[in-house]
């Protein structure tokens, strides 16, 4: 399934944070998948909700990014929503401290020990 076709996709590097974007999308989305699974199950704890979260925007956000290098100087321009994806996303992970309060809960559910203050 082609998604690019222009002559800069011909470029092995290209081709590689391609394949990065991809491994990371997908695993991304198996993730979401899996932990839809355990919920519908009733067997979903919350901190594994976060830890899906948490990463699914972080590789969202460094997927934005590779894609915006791809571009070069026409990934920040306004012709490609590329950018604002970028954007849209970090405001996404640091809403109100989402981020941090994710990762909190991630380390009580490793540690035994709330944070939480």
């Amino acid at each position: 399934m082609a998604l690019w076709t222009s002559a800069s996709s011909s470029s092995s590097l290209t081709q590689a944070k391609f394949a990065d974007c991809a491994v990371e999308l997908y695993k991304g989305l198996l993730l979401a998948l899996h932990l839809g699974k355990l919920k519908d199950a009733g067997a979903v704890d919350p901190a594994q909700i976060s830890l899906g979260k948490l990463n699914s925007v972080r590789e969202a956000i460094e997927i934005a990014r590779t894609c915006r290098t791809v571009l070069g100087g026409s990934g920040i321009t306004l012709e490609y929503p590329v950018l604002r994806h970028a954007s849209n996303l970090e405001s996404v992970l640091t809403y109100e401290g989402t981020s941090e309060v994710h990762q909190l809960a991630i380390g009580q559910a490793l540690t035994g020990i709330s944070a939480y203050r």
